[in-house]
């Protein structure tokens, strides 16, 4: 069944997606005559969303209601192992995504220990390269496992599961900073709206308020609640009911600012942060479960 919904994944993904390797290319063509037989199922299940605690970094783990798994950053590389444990805490030796929001070092460097360790179908990328040693250690890893690596492109939908809409909001082929470049995800199930904004800033976010409705309940904030994300027109767009931070405790750079926190305690938003632990939602479209809170109805 994982090898079914694994092959499921990558004739999706070549529908959707142009590729930007030859070799990536080839093999995508080469299993284009799977059935998708499981797009019948009828029972869609729930789907749940970790925002792990990482320390100083960034890495969300999803499980789709049909048992797809995708994991957007990995926070920095002394995360990948503690990333690691906790995939097989949680039953899952699989990836059948990852998705690289930009090429800072919080976000990828823990992702090279899970590239290196786990078996991965498909790596999505925001399309913005950089000079670093961790970027292309991380990048050589992929190539050395063989793993389809694709840049995605702003409004297109990555298909994991036919009941959950996944798009995106924001790359970065044409951007010059990295925060900028951030790859922003909308996921959708039922009435459940998760906006995970990576590291976007308020040029980012800006510029997608012109182009894609932005309304969510949960909010994984910007820049790990920087001065320079979530803005107030932001904020009063998106109309959050939950704010993820995720940032790790007594960091140097100040996350989150006490303007950001101000901002959305102003607006009555429920914040949540992944300084001391990870942060566990659980959705089946109509509502939300926060760890052991109990279930939070969805104010549509």
């Amino acid at each position: 069944m994982r090898s079914m919904r694994s092959i499921l994944l990558l004739v999706s993904v070549l529908l959707c997606f142009s590729l930007n390797s030859a070799s990536a290319k080839r093999y995508m063509m080469s299993i284009h005559t799977a059935s998708p037989l499981h797009m019948q199922r009828q029972h869609f299940g729930k789907m749940k969303v970790s925002f792990l605690k990482v320390g100083q970094g960034d890495a969300t783990l999803i499980t789709l209601p049909n048992g797809q798994t995708m994991l957007i950053d990995g926070g920095p590389y002394e995360a990948g192992e503690v990333i690691i444990q906790k995939l097989i805490e949680k039953g899952i030796n699989h990836l059948d995504a990852i998705v690289s929001t930009h090429p800072d070092m919080d976000h990828i460097g823990g992702l090279i220990p899970i590239v290196e360790q786990m078996p991965v179908s498909l790596i999505l990328d925001s399309g913005k390269t950089y000079s670093s040693f961790t970027y292309h250690t991380y990048r050589n890893h992929i190539k050395k496992r063989g793993i389809p690596f694709v840049s995605v492109k702003e409004g297109q939908y990555i298909p994991l599961d036919p009941h959950v809409s996944i798009q995106v909001l924001n790359n970065g082929k044409s951007k010059d900073e990295n925060n900028e470049s951030s790859i922003v995800l909308k996921v959708r199930y039922g009435k459940a709206d998760f906006l995970l904004m990576g590291d976007a800033d308020v040029r980012t976010e800006t510029e997608i308020l012109k182009q894609f409705d932005v309304h969510a309940d949960v909010l994984k904030v910007g820049h790990h609640g920087s001065y320079t994300s979530t803005s107030e027109m932001f904020i009063k767009k998106v109309e959050p009911q939950f704010a993820i931070l995720s940032y790790g405790s007594r960091n140097p750079y100040g996350h989150p600012h006490q303007s950001v926190v101000r901002r959305l305690k102003q607006h009555g938003i429920m914040i949540y942060g992944t300084n001391k632990r990870t942060v566990e939602m659980e959705t089946d479209g109509e509502h939300i479960t926060i760890g052991s809170s109990g279930l939070m109805p969805l104010l549509k």
